[in-house]
């Protein structure tokens, strides 16, 4: 068994090795805006709110099976939103806002379809977000003295990005959308929901083929 698993491995390390020597890569780089939201579950209704965010990203489009091809990147981005909570009936009492700059490394399967001279791709797979600076502030709008509460949040997020893309001789338009699956707060008051980010960037790039 212990031969098996080191032939196993060796084996797996091989053919990691002479990926970059037989795979064709594609190098490329876009620029996108985003329409950046927080979102927050209370009771049965979804408060949320967007601001305008960007990314710049550099990625690869590496060919593997017929018409379906990887597509890594790694994008820094900035994100946000802003919302208002009611507490009570017909009144908001609280305002919540984000501003963060993230690093975002994602893990894309690509399936191209061919049309006349267009590439077109639909592609998903995972994607990471780390944060580098940033903290959700908290203010209580109907206070005589407002004073805005921060509160620091995770600096690590994982969702599951998905999006098309149209390419004509190298140039190609994307749409990509990110929902966050881990709550932004560290801690949460009791009876508060949690609060997740979301993004779709809209992008033009370049892919050197």
């Amino acid at each position: 068994m212990i031969h098996i698993r080191k032939t196993g491995c060796a084996i797996g390390l091989m053919v990691m090795c002479s990926m970059p020597t037989f795979a064709k890569v594609y190098w490329g780089v876009r620029a996108g805006v985003a329409r950046s939201s927080l979102v927050q579950k209370i009771d049965l209704d979804y408060w949320s709110g967007s601001c305008l965010g960007y990314s710049v990203a550099a990625l690869a489009d590496i060919p593997f099976y017929q018409r379906f091809s990887f597509r890594p990147e790694i994008a820094l981005a900035y994100e946000g939103g802003s919302f208002h909570t009611e507490l009570l009936e017909g009144m908001f009492l609280q305002k919540h806002g984000l501003r963060s700059y993230s690093l975002q490394p994602s893990f894309h399967v690509a399936f191209n379809i061919p049309i006349s001279g267009v590439k077109m791709a639909i592609y998903t797979g995972p994607a990471l977000d780390f944060r580098l600076s940033s903290k959700l502030s908290t203010r209580r709008l109907l206070e005589e003295f407002p004073v805005a509460k921060k509160t620091k949040i995770k600096p690590f997020d994982i969702g599951v990005s998905a999006g098309i893309s149209v390419e004509y001789k190298g140039v190609f338009f994307s749409i990509a959308a990110l929902p966050g699956n881990i709550r932004l707060q560290t801690e949460k008051t009791e009876g508060e929901s949690s609060v997740f980010q979301n993004n779709l960037t809209f992008s033009l790039g370049y892919i050197f083929r």
